[in-house]
């Protein structure tokens, strides 16, 4: 009994941390000049069991180096406003590509270099959990 509550009870997610791109994010004429640099982490909660923590298999879960090229693709040409922006446009565009209703996500931006005194990164999360 107390073996089965504790297996519901697990939490499996993955982890992709500190991708580094350069894109055009600011909401100043000068600041879109040029392209800055971003962190993005991405966070997968799988409310399923993943089978392959028991397969070791790797068409049993999300490839990470697919969900990074599609990250890449996505915001190699693109320009934004704001990191708010990037983070919801990112999980939209995973949540399309998982198409997985039982994978949660949660996308963080980070913008390390900012022109503002004193600040020096700012984050914006997007999650659905």
């Amino acid at each position: 009994m107390f073996s089965r509550v504790r297996v519901e009870r697990m939490i499996k997610q993955l982890d992709l941390l500190g991708y580094e791109m350069f894109v055009i994010v600011g909401s100043r004429e000068e600041e879109r000049i040029t392209k800055h640099r971003i962190l993005v982490n991405i966070s997968l909660r799988f409310s399923e069991k993943n089978m392959a923590c028991d397969t070791d298999d790797l068409s049993h879960t999300v490839c990470y180096e697919e969900l990074i090229s599609l990250v890449d693709a996505k915001l190699q040409n693109s320009s934004f406003n704001l990191i708010e922006k990037i983070a919801k446009f990112l999980y939209d565009e995973i949540s399309t590509h998982l198409n997985n209703s039982t994978i949660l996500k949660r996308i963080r931006v980070t913008k390390p270099e900012l022109p503002i005194k004193n600040l020096p990164s700012a984050a914006f999360l997007y999650s659905d959990w």
